[in-house]
């Protein structure tokens, strides 16, 4: 038995002959890579997408596109789509979708999607040729989700269809095998996998963020930012958006992600570690060479971070008022997040004076 596509119908023949002639007259049919399984009446279809060793070596095919059947027209319904992604060794696979419009009844993004038409994008760094991969995502309904970037070098994509539309056009997704993080600053270091360096008269100020900027960071991973200066300058943050998955103190116990402030050269002068939605507006450093550390587990994720960086001479820096810089704490206090003495002191004596000044005539 065979088949084709035809207009998002399926078209069955005892003989290849006739469909080949029917392909001729109808140029738009194009064959499927498939097969329907009679007892639940849907077309189960597999891709596998990996990178080849050119003729000198050199890997190709680090970039392409994925789209759901029949894109950019109406997809079928009730099919089930695969597609692997297979990096080579030390790579990361991002994806950044360009276009996303499945059914829903109510026409709400990623609302109810175990029972909508879906996508589900799986991770499998850390799972083992037999392990079941780790779920970054589930996405339904109209509107383009954010870009996924994977924590290894395999992700899998899974689309199911139970129904469709004539205005349901499925997606479309570029894909991308890269081993710089989606990051474009500084000097990616070889002896690291996510090490960059900033030096001050090479890139004097700039941007610095997580790993992949404008969607979620990927899971089990861990970056350093490390900037060296003169000895004179020191080293400004001003933060852009923060969004690092975790509670406070930011602590292995709570399993969170976190963002860590430190001088190079000492253990001891750190600011306690960062996570949540919340983060110092402006950093500054105390000496000229800094380092920033992220660390994300393998259970949750989020937008990560951006913060634009400067060096600063220590004149211009005299200047500033309301500058958060690092103070010298020590690690077990920094780790867990103690109050300032000096702010609680503060919230004392506004409490103790407020009798007084609720009496004070008008």
């Amino acid at each position: 038995m065979w088949m084709v596509m035809w207009r998002g119908i399926l078209l069955f023949s005892p003989s290849l002959h006739f469909l080949l002639i029917l392909h001729l007259h109808h140029p738009h049919i194009h064959f499927v890579s498939g097969k329907r399984i009679w007892s639940n009446e849907v077309l189960s279809c597999n891709e596998v997408i990996e990178a080849q060793r050119g003729p000198e070596g050199e890997w190709m095919g680090l970039r392409g596109n994925i789209t759901s059947p029949d894109f950019p027209h109406p997809y079928p319904a009730r099919i089930q789509c695969r597609v692997d992604l297979k990096a080579p060794p030390g790579y990361r696979i991002r994806l950044v979708f360009t276009h996303f419009h499945l059914f829903h009844p109510l026409n709400r993004s990623n609302d109810n999607c175990e029972a909508m038409d879906a996508l589900t994008v799986l991770d499998w760094a850390g799972t083992g040729t037999g392990g079941t991969g780790g779920r970054i995502g589930r996405f339904c309904g109209p509107g383009i989700p954010s870009s996924v970037m994977s924590s290894g070098s395999r992700l899998t994509l899974n689309f199911r269809s139970i129904t469709s539309g004539t205005h349901v056009t499925g997606y479309k997704a570029e894909y991308s095998f890269v081993r710089d993080f989606g990051l474009s600053s500084g000097r990616q270091l070889d002896s690291h996998p996510c090490f960059f360096q900033f030096n001050s008269t090479i890139f004097p100020s700039g941007e610095i963020c997580s790993p992949n900027p404008g969607g979620l960071y990927p899971r089990n991973t861990v970056c350093h930012y490390e900037f060296r200066g003169h000895p004179r300058q020191r080293v400004r943050l001003v933060f852009k958006y923060f969004d690092v998955e975790g509670v406070a103190p930011c602590s292995a116990k709570s399993d969170s992600d976190y963002l860590q402030f430190s001088t190079i050269g000492t253990k001891e002068d750190i600011l306690p570690r960062r996570c949540g939605r919340f983060a110092p507006k402006v950093v500054e450093s105390e000496g000229p060479d800094f380092l920033l550390s992220f660390r994300s587990n393998d259970k949750y994720d989020g937008l990560g971070f951006a913060a634009k960086y400067q060096f600063v001479w220590r004149k211009d820096r005299e200047k500033d008022k309301g500058v958060l810089r690092p103070r010298s704490l020590p690690a077990s206090e920094a780790s867990e997040g103690k109050e300032n003495p000096i702010i609680t002191l503060s919230a004392i004596l506004v409490f103790w004076r407020l009798p007084s000044l609720l009496l004070m005539p008008l």
